[in-house]
């Protein structure tokens, strides 16, 4: 499993929502934020399932 990155920060800007805004949504720090838009962070089902909930997408929708 690999979160494309790109996807979310396609969906980030569709819906107007920078990292600051994502991090509030998802009660995380925005350092985890930044982490996981840099590609270090983010490579559990769980990451992938609260950035889904967050983004109001589909899980399957953010995967390479």
């Amino acid at each position: 499993m690999k979160i494309n990155i790109e996807k979310i920060r396609l969906e980030m800007d569709k819906q107007g929502i920078n990292a600051p805004a994502l991090a509030l949504k998802m009660g995380k720090k925005e350092s985890w934020i930044y982490e996981i838009l840099a590609g270090r962070q983010g490579k559990t089902f769980a990451t992938l399932e609260k950035l889904a909930d967050a983004l109001g997408a589909n899980p399957k929708d953010l995967l390479s």
